[in-house]
């Protein structure tokens, strides 16, 4: 994060979101930048250069991918929902992510895995994706994909369903309409 202490705006930057993809040449890697103003994020973009796709967001003025309006999937119930999830690499993460995983997989349409929170935020906000959870992220790997979810008509918030806020690190990210069930879930399974 970027930040000039005599201004009310803050840069947010990854750079390469999905480094491990990008060490390995897999085509799912990308920057991701967002600007918060007083805290709250109000410009959003994320950047697939793989597929040429620009996904930008302004508070209040929607969603776009290459300058058409982007909507969040119409999916109803977690039966119906592409879920997707993180790989993560420290232990506890990795425990609450098998617990989560453990429960919603017979309950969901499918789980995927992509390896680039920006992606798989970016596809949520444009309905490929039905939702994504993670256990541990930091602001840089969320911050532009939750404006982008929120222009887009869907639901951005921690895993107890408390509002996003730069800080939240346990992050669920939804169509909006199958976010409590799938958070019902992730509860169920021992996932706080």
């Amino acid at each position: 994060m970027l930040r000039n202490p005599k201004s009310d705006y803050m840069w947010i930057v990854d750079p390469i979101d999905g480094t491990t993809n990008f060490v390995h040449g897999l085509p799912m890697c990308m920057p991701s930048i967002a600007v918060a103003y007083r805290g709250v994020v109000v410009v959003g973009c994320i950047y697939d250069p793989h597929r040429r796709e620009c996904f930008t967001a302004m508070r209040g003025r929607g969603a776009h991918l290459n300058g058409t309006p982007i909507f969040v999937g119409e999916q109803e119930t977690a039966a119906d929902a592409i879920v997707a999830m993180g790989s993560p690499p420290a232990a506890e993460s990795l425990e609450m992510s098998l617990r989560g995983v453990k429960l919603l997989m017979p309950r969901v349409r499918t789980i995927r895995m992509l390896g680039s929170a920006a992606l798989m935020l970016a596809w949520v906000a444009c309905g490929r994706l039905t939702c994504y959870w993670e256990y541990d992220l930091s602001s840089w790997d969320v911050a532009a994909g939750a404006l982008l979810i929120e222009e887009a008509g869907g639901r951005f918030t921690d895993l107890e369903g408390t509002a996003y806020a730069l800080r939240v690190r346990k992050i669920m990210a939804s169509n909006g309409k199958v976010h409590k069930e799938v958070l019902d879930i992730l509860n169920t399974a021992g996932v706080v």
